[in-house]
């Protein structure tokens, strides 16, 4: 899987739903939520980062770009 973007955690679950919506699968991680539970911090709070496969990497980026536009 690889990143397509790194943000506040509202957007990254917007942005997962809409990716969900174009049936491409997705992987949400959030470093600090994950520090947390495991004891010791790192990384920013309400930050987290949305991965898609390598395949869907170009039309997820478009569609959450055609987005931003319009919804921004």
């Amino acid at each position: 899987m690889e990143k397509v973007i790194y943000g506040h955690i509202v957007d990254i679950e917007i942005y997962k739903d809409l990716l969900k919506q174009s049936n491409i699968e997705c992987l949400v991680k959030n470093e600090f939520e994950n520090a947390m539970k495991a004891g010791f911090g790192s990384g920013i709070p309400g930050n987290a980062e949305l991965f898609v496969e390598d395949a869907d990497k170009e039309k997820a980026i478009s569609i959450i770009e055609e987005f931003k536009k319009t919804n921004i």
